[in-house]
């Protein structure tokens, strides 16, 4: 007498469809560590490229600070805010940083083939342009202001301002000395998740005259 087949129980089945949805999840779960770990990685990697390049840009802007030899007497100023701490007082925290450079214009860095402008002992006395390094928490920007300082050889007004740095979220200036600033910034990845990087560094800025 011939027996009959036997297939799979119910029960049986049931156990293999279990097992197989463990492996199933268990993979899923393995894949969604791999793609946040990468996630993470790149994120961090993004944040510190962009702190180092937001501080080059902040730090190549601070060391074009010049006294402005045109404008006042003795002691020159070079750094308007923050201000420059008394003896044995801590320095003022500040979002923003004002500074003078040499104008980047006619009677300034691109004064020839005219001659620039000089003093009654023949020293010259260029124009100077004030520029102000502000953070905005709400954009994540900094954004710069240039104002040309009017004077004689300056008479007309004017002002640009434009973004030099993104995805920010801490910037801080201190001044240490009259000649030396503390810069801190703090960045986060272009899709803001995850941590952020966090950058310090002191720059020396121009010269006594």
């Amino acid at each position: 007498m011939r027996r009959g087949l036997r297939g799979f129980t119910i029960v049986e089945m049931l156990i293999s469809m279990a097992i197989m949805g463990l492996v199933l999840a268990l993979a899923v779960v393995e894949f969604a560590m791999v793609f946040n770990h990468n996630s993470l990685t790149t994120a961090n990697i993004s944040a510190e490229s962009n702190a180092r390049i937001s501080m080059a840009k902040v730090t190549n802007e601070l060391r074009q600070a010049m006294p402005d030899v045109t404008d006042f007497n003795a002691p020159y100023p070079i750094v308007v805010s923050p201000p420059t701490p008394a003896a044995s007082t801590a320095p003022t925290s500040s979002q923003s940083v004002e500074f003078y450079v040499v104008h980047n214009g006619p009677n300034g860095l691109t004064t020839p083939p005219a001659p620039m402008p000089v003093d009654s002992f023949g020293d010259p006395i260029p124009c100077y342009d004030e520029i102000t390094l502000t953070y905005d928490p709400v954009g994540k920007t900094i954004t710069k202001t240039d104002a040309l300082v009017t004077n004689t050889n300056c008479p007309t007004a004017a002002t640009t301002t434009n973004v030099i740095a993104y995805n920010i979220v801490g910037f801080s200036v201190e001044a240490l000395s009259s000649t030396l600033l503390d810069v801190d910034l703090q960045t986060e990845s272009s899709n803001g998740n995850y941590g952020v990087y966090d950058l310090n560094q002191q720059v020396a800025l121009g010269y006594n005259p």
